[in-house]
């Protein structure tokens, strides 16, 4: 029990230091923010720009719908326990617990990039380095761990699907009419990684044993892998399916190609002071090649038998998670498929971002709505962010936010602020701050506090150079009256 607890609060300590968020939904009505236009490229910042290499963003999103130090820690009294204590009901635990347990780890480092205007004409272009990562899993092993109860459990499908990819793009934004803007911007990707699997988990428990038996696909393709010393009915040795030493190999295997493409709009109402945009983001694909494709099965047992202890108190791990009926378990023989290779389609996960702005006095508050839906390979996320948005001046932007849905309780809010005067863009944004910590001790003669409701943690800080403000945007006009 100690070491649980321990784990538990890691990750929640983890919680309370938010790295980069991939996409910064608090940024979206930052008008002088160049990365709002990753959500919807019909939102341009208000001046050209270019980016530093290795300075202008990098960033890292850890998402999830039911890691939240209140879904795993219980106050009895004036202690704290977990959720695996005899004092919490199973009922009261897994009541908790969504339906499907999703995670989403995803990230983006700004390599290149270039914005600017010609008239009324926006063009940018660029290279990112992205990664996206994304599993879902049923909760039933949660359900097994607090039971521990001698029977069976059905503990459902682990999917599990990454992409990690080099992303050239290159787009445009332009006005149809004096209400209506298009953004459209395509893009080359390279496949640097990809990995997937869907496995079949159960566990049996009796008296003197816990059996856990785990059945089902996984495929993997990466320039570094060959499977051309891949030979039906012979032991493989992995050290030989990699070929980071071949540049003839490597060099054949830079196959794994595809495209995407983010195109949006935005209409301006009522004098401008009514804002309505929508975008879909990375709709596409990459086709990974035959060369560099390995695939197979996971199917093996395993049995727990508890911890044998000699006389002298040495602990032999040894028997207590070992292959069922003398068996290897998951080894190089049984994992890898020899051989009848293919190359295969792999989608990129996209977003659907629809929002919705309100603003007064001359646009310096604004009151916004953003809803993304982010289709997965393994599930779906769906949130909602509202926010204030505030703009004293046409140099600096700051927002406040509170995003809905997906497992995110009230008190856990995103804050962010942009200074864009003529020569430097600096952003700094921040979504998931917990406003509600609990405190758990004293540690090193400090009291320890972390984040009770947030369950995702990032930040997105990036900065670049300011250039070319365009006539159109400096004309009071165009603002809101």
């Amino acid at each position: 029990m100690k070491k649980i607890a321990i784990l538990l609060v890691a990750v929640f300590a983890l919680l309370g230091v938010n790295t980069a968020n991939a996409q910064s939904r608090t940024s979206y009505f930052m008008e002088g923010s160049y990365f709002r236009s990753e959500f919807n490229p019909a939102l341009v910042p208000t001046r050209g720009y270019f980016m530093i290499p290795g300075m202008s963003g990098f960033n890292l999103n850890i998402g999830t719908n039911f890691l939240s130090f209140d879904n795993f820690i219980y106050q009895r009294g004036d202690q704290y326990v977990t959720a695996f204590h005899k004092s919490v009901t199973t009922e009261e635990f897994l009541n908790k617990l969504p339906k499907t347990l999703k995670g989403n780890v995803s990230g983006n480092v700004n390599l290149l990039g270039l914005g600017f205007y010609t008239k009324k004409i926006f063009w940018t272009a660029g290279a990112n380095l992205r990664i996206d990562n994304n599993i879902a899993m049923s909760p039933d092993m949660f359900k097994a761990a607090k039971s521990l109860g001698n029977g069976s459990y059905d503990l459902g499908t682990t999917a599990v699907n990454a992409n990690w990819y080099l992303e050239t793009y290159a787009g445009t934004t332009f006005p149809i009419t004096d209400w209506l803007t298009i953004g459209v911007k395509g893009k080359i990707l390279f496949g640097l990684a990809n990995f997937g699997a869907e496995l079949n988990n159960n566990m049996n428990i009796t008296e003197d044993k816990i059996t856990v038996e785990v059945d089902g696909n996984w495929r993997a393709n990466s320039p570094i892998f060959t499977n051309h010393t891949l030979v039906e009915g012979r032991s493989v040795d992995f050290s030989s399916l990699v070929c980071v030493n071949d540049m003839a190999r490597l060099q054949e295997n830079l196959k794994n190609f595809g495209a995407a493409i983010d195109f949006g709009a935005e209409m301006r109402l009522l004098n401008n002071h009514l804002k309505l945009s929508a975008a879909v983001t990375d709709l596409g694909f990459i086709k990974w090649c035959a060369t560099s494709h390995l695939a197979g099965e996971a199917s093996a047992a395993y049995e727990y038998t508890g911890v044998a202890l000699s006389v002298d108190g040495d602990v032999d791990y040894r028997s207590a998670f070992a292959p069922m009926n003398g068996g290897e378990g998951i080894n190089k023989d049984n994992i890898i498929q020899k051989g009848g290779y293919e190359g295969y389609i792999n989608r990129l996960s996209y977003s659907i971002n629809v929002g919705a702005e309100y603003n007064l006095l001359r646009n310096k508050i604004a009151f916004g709505i953003f809803s993304q839906t982010k289709v997965l390979n393994t599930s779906t996320y769906e949130e909602i962010t509202a926010s204030v948005n505030l703009r004293p001046t046409n140099w600096i932007s700051a927002t406040v936010s509170h995003t809905l849905l997906n497992g995110n309780s009230a008190g856990v809010y995103g804050a962010a602020i942009n200074f864009h005067p003529a020569l430097i863009n600096i952003y700094l944004g921040v979504d998931f701050i917990d406003s509600n910590y609990v405190g758990i001790g004293n540690v090193a003669g400090l009291d320890l506090y972390l984040p009770r409701n947030a369950n995702s943690l990032n930040l997105y800080m990036g900065m670049a150079f300011n250039f070319g403000r365009p006539k159109h945007l400096k004309n009071k006009a165009n603002r809101a009256e």
